[in-house]
């Protein structure tokens, strides 16, 4: 019966990763999240079909102790719509562990998880190579957002990037994969054409991870390798015996043969040379630094509340662009900023006591698996090594790039933290006591407990985040009518949002452009004013609503009021919005202060449509001038 939440556990990461890695847009991630929340039941089920291992119970704690503060800080955010999203993240990650620390524990039934992953990964590299050799966006499904369509399809043209929207993401995974492949193929159990394909498997993992371009999937590869030798160093010092010379010969091999043919890759492309010979010269990522670091000191103990580093760096960067910087690009940075100190201190001595105990574990099983036989071989040493290599990998790659926050990534992640907070098989001399059953019917009461919470966190917002995502795919179109209908359906059947209300308020702004007699218009302005003043007061710190109501009451002719939203959505985002705050002036007939803002909305980007707005208002100033006799 434990196969079923393996495999369950398997299909959320591959759901995942098909919806994008389940990023940017709350509903692509509810799939994953559901299978993860039935997987906790399953689980849970699972303490009544024979026993398991005992767990490091000090581990289990320090993770129970982050889930803990990161779901009370998600609770008392802020943004409370935007929180939502990280609490289904932090529960599914929470679930995920459990299932792997006190459920999962089985070395076959851990295979399982990992054997999905492996023809996952083929798949990946396949369709990373397709997109490597095109120089166009070979994305393999049709997009299901039309603003991510707008977004990515244009940016990496020829960069492998598979199912996510971004080869940082891919690179995580198959990292992970390959590693965890080549353990398997040097220290599995299995037959000698299960290992060629394993390091098969590992080999175009690797291969894959290049084509990426990915700079910090690069150096935590590199990272990982490094365990990975020198955790084959270590059960060649304690196993191996007699064939100890022949094992290190093959390890050996396995690395320069891995070595030889990323090394050809290398030197084949110029895309990857270019892309690695700039490894040091990241500016962006420089940039970005700075502000997280701002936003760390407004609140170092208890953090800005979950995800706030995208309001926050609007305000506190340096440069100017045009998009927005939702995640540090540094889940390490991140996490202190929005959830304070204290999750980064737990996060930290988390990482340590579970890498700890799975060096403790891989021990133990090896001197078990040496007292049974001169063959050190075991697959659960063999998913240890991968488990400690992977933690590694996961540990320097959160310092480039945000794959935490990437759901497809995250549970992947956090299957291998349970890994090492549970071997699979009992320690020499270990007992059976009351304690051990206390604990784990603690785990598998935890799994169970939060993988309903889960479901009923999925099923609270399901339909009203699929109806957001169809009414921003037809608003971003122009058809209004349909944005109208999605928004009204999914306000009237499920928990109202910002982004519903925000939806709404648009298409009833597009529908009054539409509209010729000024009586129903101005019933039309009303109504989007509503819905708009319902979104700002959802989420106060999101400019967009801002700008948005302000155009309404400008189109109201409530000048006035306008100017005051526009104001607060300039103080929200610096970088945005001056050349609607510069035709306010200009209707209000502040022709020298519209100068100044259509001159400073060019600083900003609109430079075409700035510099001629700039000189229609200078040639009316003319006029005025001329008119009233002013020289």
């Amino acid at each position: 019966m434990r196969y079923v939440p393996a495999i369950l556990c398997a299909l959320a990461v591959a759901v995942a990763q098909g919806l994008y890695g389940g990023v940017l847009r709350p509903v692509f991630a509810l799939p994953a999240f559901a299978l993860v929340g039935l997987a906790g039941l399953v689980g849970a089920a699972c303490f009544f079909r024979g026993k398991t291992p005992e767990p490091n119970f000090f581990g289990l704690s320090l993770v129970a102790m982050l889930a803990a503060w990161l779901l009370w800080r998600e609770m008392n955010s802020p943004d409370a719509w935007l929180a939502s999203g990280y609490f289904r993240l932090t529960l599914g990650c929470l679930v995920v562990y459990l299932l792997f620390a006190c459920v999962i524990t089985n070395p076959y039934h851990r295979l399982a998880f990992v054997s999905v992953l492996l023809l996952l990964a083929m798949i990946q590299v396949a369709t990373a190579a397709w997109q490597f050799t095109h120089a166009h966006d070979a994305f393999p499904i049709p997009w299901q957002s039309e603003q991510l369509r707008q977004w990515y399809a244009p940016r990496f043209a020829q960069k492998a990037h598979g199912f996510f929207l971004n080869g940082n993401h891919l690179s995580w995974f198959l990292n992970a994969a390959g590693i965890t492949a080549l353990s398997l193929a040097s220290w599995g159990r299995w037959g000698i054409s299960a290992k060629v394909l394993c390091f098969y498997v590992a080999l175009m993992s690797f291969a894959g991870s290049m084509l990426t371009g990915s700079r910090g999937g690069f150096v935590s590869l590199a990272a990982g390798l490094a365990v990975f030798f020198l955790l084959s160093t270590m059960v060649l010092t304690l196993g191996a015996r007699d064939r100890r010379w022949a094992a290190l010969l093959g390890v050996v091999t396995a690395l320069v043969v891995t070595a030889g043919i990323l090394g050809w890759l290398f030197d084949s492309s110029y895309f990857i040379q270019d892309r690695y010979s700039k490894l040091l010269a990241d500016s962006y990522r420089t940039d970005v630094f700075a502000p997280v670091a701002r936003q760390f000191q407004l609140a170092p103990l208890m953090g800005t509340g979950a995800g706030t580093f995208l309001y926050h760096v609007r305000q506190l960067r340096e440069f100017f662009t045009s998009g927005d910087d939702v995640f540090a690009h540094n889940d390490w940075a991140q996490l202190a900023a929005d959830f304070g100190f204290p999750a980064l201190a737990l996060l930290a001595a988390a990482v340590a006591v579970h890498f700890a105990a799975g060096l403790e574990f891989l021990a133990s099983v090896l001197h078990k698996r040496m007292a049974a036989s001169s063959r050190p071989q075991s697959h659960a040493a063999a998913l240890l090594i991968a488990a400690l290599a992977c933690v590694t990998i996961f540990a320097v790659h959160s310092f480039f790039d945000f794959n935490m926050q990437i759901p497809a990534n995250a549970l992947l992640a956090s299957a291998f933290f349970g890994m090492l907070a549970n071997p699979g098989v009992e320690a020499i001399g270990s007992r059976g006591s009351h304690t051990g059953s206390f604990k784990r019917m603690t785990g598998y009461g935890m799994a169970g407990i939060c993988g309903g919470w889960l479901l009923l966190a999925v099923g609270q917002v399901a339909w009203a985040d699929y109806h957001l995502l169809k009414a921003e795919n037809a608003l971003l179109v122009g058809d209004w009518e349909t944005g109208s209908r999605m928004a009204r359906k999914g306000l009237a059947g499920g928990r109202p949002s910002p982004g519903l209300r925000l939806a709404l308020g648009e298409s009833l702004l597009l529908e009054s452009l539409a509209l010729e007699n000024p009586r129903v218009r101005w019933s039309i302005y009303l109504a989007a004013t509503k819905e708009l003043s319902l979104a700002v007061d959802f989420a106060p710190q999101a400019h967009g609503s801002h700008a948005l109501l302000a155009r309404v009451l400008a189109k109201a002719g409530r000048l006035q009021v306008a100017e005051e939203e526009i104001l607060e959505a300039i103080r929200l985002n610096p970088g945005a919005n001056y050349e609607f705050y510069a035709e306010l002036m200009e209707r209000s007939g502040r022709l020298s202060e519209a100068a100044r803002l259509y001159q400073l909305s060019q600083h900003y980007g609109n430079h075409h449509s700035g510099l001629k707005s700039f000189q229609n208002v200078e040639r009316k100033r003319k006029e005025r001038a001329e008119k009233n006799g002013v020289p």
